[in-house]
C-alpha cells in the first residue's frame, strides 16, 4: 500500500517507533526520576534497561519486520576489546547510518552503551526527544564554541558517575549528497589531497577534541573504526526514502578496534591531535580504497572474520511482545483510572516544562548533579 509515494509499511514503521518511545518514556522513564536524588547509579542502570528494550524493539522492525539483512564483520588483525568507554567512527553514507547500526550494537551487547551526536533542532521534537535526553544523547548546536562546552559537560558527567559509555562520531560531519561531495572535493583541491568518490574528507576538530576530553579523564583506551557499505535494492539517501521503502537488501559493516596507545606507539615526538589527525585522514583514505573494491564488487582482502551466526529471531519477536501488551495495559488503565490519568498529567507537565521552559531533560540529569 503507498499514499503518494509513501508505503504504509514503513509509515507504521515509524509510527510504531514513535508510540513507544513516547510511551516509554513517560509510563517507563518518567517514574525513574526521583532516583537522580537517592541512587542514580539505579536510575542510569534502570533508564538503559527500558531504553534497551525500544533499541531492541527498533532491531525487529529493521531486520524481521522490514527484512533488511545486516552483515557484521570484525578485524582479524585489529581486535582490541575495549575494558573502558569507547568512540565508534563511521563513515557517513546516508542520513539512517546510525539508526542501522543498532542492529551491530544488539550483537555486541551495546545497545545501552550507545551515545549519537544529533543536531539541536531535534530536541523540539515532543516525545522521541524526551527518550534520546534520557539516554543522553549529545545535541550540538554547530558552533564550536558552544559544542565543545556541551561534549566536556557530557564528558565529565559520565567520568563523574564513573559510568561506560559508547560515542558514535561521524567525522565526515554529514551524509554523502552531491553537495556533500563538492565541499569535500574543493577541499581536497585546497589542500592538495586526492578527491574521494565513496567517502568525504574527514573533520577531525571535534573527534580531537573529545578523544583529548576522554583520554585525559582516563576514560578511553578504544578506538572502533566502522566501515558501512550498502548493496542492493536502493540507497537510502534521506529520511523521506525510507518511508518510500527506498531500502537495500543488505547493510555490511567492517569494526577494526584499535588500542589508543598503540596508535601513539613510537610517536613521542609528535603532539597527540598531531597523530590523531595524522591516523583518522590515514583511515580514511583506506576506507575509500577499501569501499571502491566493495561497490565494484572486487575480491576483499581476507582480513575480517564474518559473523555467520543467524540472528535469533524468536528472541527479537519477545520486544513487540512486550509492546504489544505493555502499550495494550497502559491504555487501558488510562482510560479506566483516574489515578493513572493523573500521573500521565504530571509526566506530560514534567516534559513540556523541561523541553520548553527550563533548560531540557538532558540538562536537568547532569545539573541534578551535585
Amino acid at each position: 500500500m503507498a499514499i503518494k509515494g509513501i508505503k504504509f509499511k514503513y509509515l507504521l514503521v515509524i509510527l510504531m517507533l514513535y508510540v513507544t518511545s513516547t510511551i516509554g518514556t513517560l509510563y517507563m522513564l518518567f517514574p525513574y526520576t526521583i532516583l537522580l536524588y537517592c541512587n542514580r547509579k539505579l536510575y542510569h542502570k534502570l533508564c538503559d534497561y527500558s531504553l534497551q528494550i525500544w533499541f531492541g524493539f527498533a532491531v525487529f522492525l529493521l531486520e524481521v519486520f522490514c527484512g533488511i539483512k545486516i552483515h557484521m564483520h570484525v578485524s582479524k588483525v585489529n581486535k582490541y576489546e575495549s575494558k573502558k568507554s569507547t568512540i565508534a567512527l563511521m563513515n557517513h553514507r546516508t542520513r539512517l547510518d546510525w539508526l542501522f547500526y543498532f542492529c551491530i550494537l544488539y550483537r555486541l551487547n551495546a545497545l545501552s552503551q550507545i551515545k549519537i551526536i544529533l543536531k539541536d533542532s531535534l530536541k523540539r521534537i515532543p516525545g522521541p526527544a524526551w527518550a534520546m535526553q534520557t539516554a543522553l544523547f549529545i545535541f550540538i548546536r554547530r558552533k564550536w564554541t558552544e559544542d565543545q562546552i556541551i561534549f566536556n559537560k557530557f564528558i565529565d558527567y559520565y567520568n563523574k558517575i564513573e559510568k561506560k559509555f559508547m560515542i558514535l562520531i561521524f567525522p565526515e560531519g554529514t551524509n554523502m549528497s552531491q553537495d556533500s561531495i563538492q565541499k569535500s572535493n574543493k577541499f581536497a583541491d585546497e589542500k592538495n589531497l586526492p578527491r574521494y568518490e565513496y567517502v568525504i574528507h574527514p573533520r577531525v576538530t571535534g573527534f580531537n577534541h573529545i578523544f583529548k576530553r576522554m583520554y585525559s579523564n582516563e576514560q578511553i583506551d578504544c578506538i572502533h573504526d566502522v566501515t558501512v557499505g550498502y548493496r542492493g535494492g536502493k540507497m537510502p539517501e534521506r529520511e523521506t526514502d525510507f518511508l518510500a521503502g527506498n531500502m537495500p537488501k543488505e547493510i555490511h559493516f567492517y569494526i577494526d578496534k584499535f588500542c589508543c596507545e598503540k596508535i601513539f606507539e613510537d610517536k613521542n615526538e609528535k603532539p597527540k591531535s598531531e597523530i590523531l589527525e595524522e591516523w583518522i585522514c590515514e583511515r580514511w583514505k583506506q576506507k575509500e580504497e577499501f569501499l571502491k573494491k566493495f561497490y565494484n564488487q572486487e575480491q576483499l582482502e581476507n582480513n575480517y572474520e564474518t559473523n555467520a551466526s543467524p540472528i535469533n529471531k524468536f528472541y527479537l519477536t519477545m520486544y513487540p511482545v512486550f509492546w504489544f501488551f505493555s502499550l495494550s495495559l497502559i491504555f487501558l488503565l488510562t482510560y479506566y483510572n483516574l489515578f493513572v490519568r493523573s500521573f500521565l498529567f504530571i509526566a506530560l507537565s514534567f516534559y513540556f516544562y523541561q523541553q520548553f521552559i527550563s533548560n531540557n531533560i538532558d540538562n536537568f540529569i547532569i545539573n541534578s548533579l551535585k
